[in-house]
């Protein structure tokens, strides 16, 4: 039960990590996320294209 929930906690902390580093180096882009009225989703760059 012990090794499960380090494990868990583990997982979530590298989780979190990695999304605050990719909002990092898209903020460094210059890319910004949206989501549309429909709940889908779309970014774009500093120049206003749409990239994936």
């Amino acid at each position: 039960m012990i090794i499960l929930t380090v494990a868990i906690i583990g997982c979530s902390a590298r989780d979190i990590a990695l999304w605050k580093e990719s909002d990092r180096r898209a903020a460094e882009r210059g890319v910004r996320c949206f989501k549309r009225a429909n709940g889908d989703y779309y970014c774009k760059d500093r120049y206003g294209n749409i990239v994936y």
